[in-house]
């Protein structure tokens, strides 16, 4: 998106080399999905790539001659193929097929060092790397001698494959990563136990036609500490039931503001939200399109989806398989599952230093990056120019989307990347 945005917006003919050693160029990971039952969680309406052409996306589907409602949650492999030949249509856009694996700044530009040996001079380099691989909640929990029936990471291994159809899987983690998983597995005909376990047990909500909110908020009277906030969302979410609305509303008014009320917050405050609110507003903020919600429900009923509010305590292995133990929430009882798989559906990687990616350890190790904020992602500053060990902003290392969390905090939706797309293109073009 911002390759074409870049090559949309340059005053003058401009080199742009996009990167990627799996050849998914446009697409990354959520959207080179090939699985119809994998929905976009945002209405068709609000995923044009322009932020000019609010309508961008339905045009193009009406261009393959596809005519669909603006509240449909479409494919994500539909919307991949939009991204790819949007690219496609960006003739200053040169696709390599290599990662870059270090770089050097000089006075003169970057110099990148790629996976297949080779190095490139260029002026700019912006790190569009999107989420990475979830960490492992259950390594001290874990016996060596289970990994071949552990998924660590569900979205780059291909091992869901191995799975066959009547084997018990446990998945660790009930959000939108535990819900693609569930629709891959019954997609490829899956048809055995499938037990996700979280900590509070919460499913994403799921998204319903809402009217805008009728008193939307203003940043200037939304407090800065998590106990008033949430009792003012709280307390507008029971008026709006009362006028016979919907707390999605609610939720839904509060996004333009949450960047600017995110960079407000004191880091004492923006730590409280990640330990007690994070799990809740996740499920009401990032919501499933209703027939995906649906198809959880329908599992649910027939008892081939369980979710469990706990922990899991100990995995060992057992013939063709492993044994789970869960340690339910509020209860000193465990409970123990026999079990073929167990997978990772924890959520992405948070804290960039401890990620083991051949860029970022090069980044940190030569001090030209550091931790955003509560160790969430990159810092950078208001340009997106990344911030390096000393303090000081970068004119030529930028970074936008999930990788800035710590900073933005709402920065993964196609909405939000589309905007921070918009201005990047902009600052860069106009320096």
């Amino acid at each position: 998106m911002l390759a074409a945005r870049l090559a949309r917006q340059s005053p003058a003919p401009v080199d742009i080399f996009l990167f990627d050693r799996n050849r998914a160029f446009g697409r990354g990971v959520a959207y080179a999905t090939e699985i119809d039952r994998h929905l976009l969680n945002v209405p068709a309406a609000s995923m044009s790539a322009h932020v000019e052409e609010p309508a961008h996306f339905l045009g193009w589907l009406r261009g393959k001659g596809r005519e669909v409602e603006d509240g449909a949650f479409l494919p994500r492999g539909l919307y991949g193929n939009y991204l790819r030949d949007i690219l496609g249509r960006s003739p200053d856009v040169s696709t390599i097929s290599a990662d870059v694996q270090g770089l050097q700044v000089g006075d003169g530009g970057v110099a990148l060092s790629l996976s297949d040996g080779r190095g490139l001079d260029v002026d700019r380099a912006i790190l569009c790397l999107g989420n990475f691989p979830p960490a492992s909640p259950v390594d001290e929990h874990i016996d060596e001698t289970c990994v071949d029936h552990y998924v660590a990471d569900p979205w780059h291994s291909g091992r869901l494959s191995e799975v066959t159809p009547d084997d018990t899987v446990v998945l660790i983690g009930t959000s939108l990563t535990m819900v693609d998983v569930v629709l891959e597995l019954v997609a490829k005909g899956h048809r055995g136990r499938l037990v996700a376990v979280s900590r509070r047990g919460l499913l994403p909500a799921a998204h319903r036609k809402a009217q805008p909110a009728r008193s939307p908020f203003s940043l200037d009277h939304l407090p800065n500490d998590m106990a008033n906030l949430v009792h003012v969302l709280r307390t507008a979410a029971e008026e709006e039931k009362r006028r016979g609305g919907d707390w999605r509303t609610v939720v839904d008014s509060l996004r333009p503001h949450t960047q600017a009320l995110w960079r407000r917050l004191p880091i004492a405050e923006r730590r409280r939200f990640m330990r007690h609110v994070r799990p809740y507003w996740e499920v009401h903020r990032h919501r499933l399109a209703p027939q995906v919600a649906e198809e959880l429900a329908a599992l649910r009923r027939d008892g081939r989806l369980e979710i469990v509010a706990g922990r899991v305590r100990e995995i060992v292995a057992r013939p063709n398989g492993v044994r789970v133990s869960i340690a339910r929430r509020r209860s000193a009882a465990r409970e123990v599952v026999d079990s073929g798989w167990v997978v990772n559906c924890s959520g992405p990687a948070l804290d960039y230093s401890r990620i083991d990616d051949p860029l970022l350890v090069s980044l940190f190790a030569d001090g030209l990056v550091r931790p955003g904020p509560l160790r969430l992602g990159l810092d950078v500053d208001d340009d997106y120019r990344l911030i390096d060990r000393m303090g000081i902003a970068s004119p030529q290392l930028f970074a936008l989307g999930p990788m800035i969390r710590g900073v933005l905090w709402e920065t993964t939706a196609v909405p939000d990347i589309r905007r921070q797309c918009d201005a990047l293109a902009k600052f860069l073009a106009a320096s």
